[in-house]
């Protein structure tokens, strides 16, 4: 680990995140770089894990990371920047700049703003990596042109205007980009962006060019071993997901940003208005209260590509920056760090992460089944050391499903029945597993016994009213 001080009275608050984040490496799997800043000065640097677990290689602070959809505030910021000097107008049709592709259709008549605001209806790829496009589809090589013709279709999912995350739009963003300017996405990325904020270990992610320092992405397999990410080709990305960056150079974009270099300042309080659902263009907009004190105004966004994930928080009221770059896929524990960290900096006290029940639990069902599993568990809960919360058991339950061990998932989230038996939510979730189960008494006894807790639960009652109109109480004898 690299543990940097710049400031001597940063001293206390630097051991406090130390501790932290050095636990979070320790007890949930952190592999990755941890910087902290104030006014552009930093408070904590740090590196845990390897950068190449073949060879055992530590991490460096210096570490290049693919950073998934952190790319969005770059391509939303290049995009502001190219609006301001008259290249690109928000208000202007998608089929005014790639006509060949969408004249005369609906998504044609969508505009640059409904793109960059996640308003534009246009159907997107699928939301998880086991669906076929990404295991099979998404490992080919495609031209930006190529990919929008085959997988951005012009007939809209949605009608414009409601908000809903959509990567396409900002692949199409990218497309307008280089129709606008007659040069690449990347070369606009590094003439108005990169360059001016001297980011000079950050561009676009290719999958061919040789990138000194390059941190390698892994996953952990089901049975708790470390494996490579599966092989998603790096243009199915572009401008929603493509970048490279460092921590350091991360700083340096934020830095870009705050002292103007990139954006004037009618063009950045656009950019940073949430338009809806927590988000602007580019960068989700919110209010993070800590320790019951005032409201801190927090601009934020989090990336993810198999083997990555990274996150951003700029917080503008007192211009404290947290980059967090993770080599490990570890998404929920990025977001809670992140969390825990604004926390401990505005003077909440902070409690220690716990381990992770999943982590421990899963290879355990995987080598030695479902009762050693059980058994294990009975261990775990009777200590200190594990999350045996309602919200991480609920979440290792709906983690089985997805891997369609549907007993075990029926399993787990018993035990957060039986532990929190006041909760609705929990009853709902065991109630979705039975019915994946096939057990049809039990799904409608946990719905039941949800709207016994939450007589206005409408999911509750929806479910028991399906299951009364598929599934009749009684079956006729054969």
């Amino acid at each position: 680990m690299v543990l940097i001080t710049l400031r001597a009275g940063a001293q206390a608050a630097t051991a406090t995140l130390d501790q932290l984040v050095s636990a979070y490496a320790e007890r949930r799997g952190f592999s990755g770089v941890v910087l902290v800043a104030r006014d552009g000065k930093l408070l904590y640097h740090a590196a845990f894990g390897l950068a190449q677990a073949g060879w055992n290689t530590p991490m460096g602070t210096d570490a290049v990371f693919r950073v998934g959809s952190l790319s969005k505030p770059m391509t939303a910021t290049l995009v502001m920047r190219l609006a301001e000097l008259g290249r690109i107008d928000l208000d202007q049709s998608v089929d005014a700049y790639l006509p060949e592709l969408y004249k005369g259709t609906e998504a044609g008549r969508i505009t640059v703003r409904q793109l960059l605001a996640h308003t534009s209806g246009l159907a997107d790829v699928a939301p998880r990596y086991t669906d076929p496009f990404w295991t099979s589809a998404a490992r080919r090589r495609y031209t930006p042109t190529e990919f929008a013709r085959e997988w951005i279709p012009g007939k809209l999912a949605s009608a414009p205007g409601v908000w809903r995350y959509n990567n396409n739009g900002y692949f199409l963003l990218g497309l307008i980009i280089e129709a606008s300017t007659g040069n690449s996405y990347a070369d606009n990325l590094r003439q108005h962006i990169l360059q001016p904020a001297d980011m000079d270990h950050s561009g676009v992610f290719d999958g061919r060019t040789i990138l000194p320092k390059l941190a390698q992405g892994t996953v952990q397999a089901d049975d708790g071993t470390r494996e490579l990410p599966q092989y998603i080709d790096p243009s199915v990305s572009y401008a929603a997901a493509g970048v490279y960056s460092t921590a350091l150079d991360l700083l340096r974009f934020d830095r870009a940003l705050a002292d103007g270099r990139l954006l004037g300042p009618a063009a950045q309080r656009q950019m940073l208005t949430d338009l809806g659902n927590h988000y602007g263009y580019g960068w989700n907009v919110d209010d993070w209260s800590v320790a019951g004190g005032p409201a801190r105004p927090v601009v934020s966004h989090t990336g993810s590509v198999p083997g990555y994930q990274s996150m951003l928080v700029r917080s503008l009221s007192d211009a404290v920056t947290i980059i967090i770059l993770d080599n490990a896929w570890r998404g929920q524990v990025v977001v809670a760090m992140a969390r825990d960290i604004a926390d401990q900096l505005h003077g909440k006290p902070v409690a220690l992460p716990k381990r992770s029940l999943s982590d421990a639990l899963t290879p355990v069902l995987y080598k030695h089944g479902l009762d050693a599993m059980g058994a294990a568990y009975a261990r775990l809960r009777a200590g200190d050391d594990y999350d045996v919360s309602e919200a991480a058991l609920n979440a290792f339950g709906y983690s089985l499903l997805r891997k369609q061990q549907v007993a075990a998932a029926v399993q787990v989230l018993r035990w957060n029945a039986q532990a929190y038996p006041a909760s609705p939510n929990v009853h709902d979730s065991l109630a979705e597993a039975l019915l994946a189960a096939g057990d049809i008494d039990g799904a409608r006894a946990g719905y039941a016994q949800v709207l016994a807790l939450d007589p206005a639960n409408r999911h509750a009652a929806e479910a028991l009213e399906k299951l009364r109109r598929t599934v009749p109480d009684h079956p006729p004898e054969r």
